[in-house]
C-alpha cells in the first residue's frame, strides 16, 4: 500500500475529516487532498505533524513498518495527553495515583469473572456518531471480553456510539451489537457505502437515516449490508 492510500486509511480510522487534518497542519484542504491522491508529497516537517496528528509513527505512516492498531491513540486520547502535559507535577502525580487505583479495580473485577462467563467480541476502533461513515477494515477493530449474559448469541461485531445523533434509539457510550443477518424492513442495520460503514434503518427499497432531515438513500448494487443491530452493551458489560 502506497503512502497516499495508507494516509487515507489511517485518517478514516481516526474519524477525522480532510478539513480537520488540513487545519491542524496549517494548509489548505486542496493541498491535503493532494497528499491522499498522490499528486503532492508533504515535506519532512509536515510528515512529522501528520504522524503526530494521526497518532501513528512516521515509519508506519510511510508503510516501512507494520501499523499495529492495538497501540493507536485516538484523537480523544491524544487530546487528554495534551491536557495532562499542561498540568504541574503535583496534579500529574494525583492523576497517576487515580489511574493506578482504577486499573487495580478493573483488573480485580476482571479476575472475578471466570473465562466461562466472558465471550470475545470485535469492536470497531472508530465510533459511530450518526451520518459520518465508519472504517470497518480488517485492522479497524479491537477484541474485547464481554459478559456472556449481556451478549446476544448471534453477535458478529460491535460499534461504539459517540454523541447524540443516534438518539433516541441509541445513546452516547453504548456499543451496538451487530449480527451478520441481512436487515429486514423496519430494522436498523449497518451498511457499507462508499467503503465506509453507516447506520441506517432498512426501508422497502431504500435506506433511512436516523436524522429525519436527510433524504432516504435508494438501494443499489454499490451498497451491501454488514448486519443487523440486535442489541446494545453498556460500559459495565465490557470487562476488558
Amino acid at each position: 500500500m502506497g503512502f497516499s492510500d495508507n494516509l487515507k486509511r489511517v485518517r478514516l480510522r481516526t474519524g477525522m475529516t480532510q478539513q480537520q487534518v488540513a487545519d491542524a497542519l496549517g494548509i489548505t484542504k486542496s493541498t491535503y487532498c493532494g497528499y491522499e491522491t498522490g499528486k503532492r508529497q508533504p515535506d519532512i516537517a509536515k510528515l512529522r505533524k501528520l504522524a503526530l496528528q494521526l497518532c501513528i509513527s512516521v515509519d508506519a505512516l510511510l508503510g516501512l513498518v507494520d501499523d499495529n492498531s492495538e497501540y493507536t491513540v485516538s484523537p480523544q486520547e491524544y487530546e487528554r495527553i495534551l491536557l495532562f502535559r499542561q498540568l504541574d507535577s503535583h496534579a500529574q502525580r494525583l492523576l497517576r495515583l487515580t489511574f493506578e487505583e482504577e486499573l487495580a479495580r478493573v483488573r480485580s473485577t476482571a479476575q472475578r469473572h471466570s473465562q466461562q462467563d466472558l465471550l470475545p467480541l470485535r469492536i470497531a476502533l472508530q465510533p459511530a456518531n450518526g451520518n459520518q461513515g465508519v472504517y470497518l477494515g480488517p485492522d479497524g477493530f479491537r477484541t474485547a471480553m464481554i459478559r456472556q449474559d449481556a451478549l446476544p448469541s448471534n453477535a458478529s461485531f460491535g460499534l461504539s456510539v459517540s454523541g447524540s445523533m443516534l438518539e433516541p434509539l441509541y445513546h452516547d457510550g453504548e456499543v451496538l451489537v451487530v449480527s451478520g443477518d441481512r436487515p429486514q424492513p423496519g430494522h436498523v442495520g449497518v451498511f457499507m457505502c462508499n467503503g465506509l460503514g453507516v447506520i441506517r434503518m432498512m426501508g422497502s427499497n431504500e435506506l433511512l437515516s436516523m436524522d429525519s432531515s436527510r433524504d432516504a438513500q435508494p438501494l443499489d448494487a454499490s451498497i451491501r449490508h454488514c448486519g443487523t443491530v440486535v442489541g446494545t452493551l453498556s460500559p459495565a458489560d465490557i470487562v476488558g
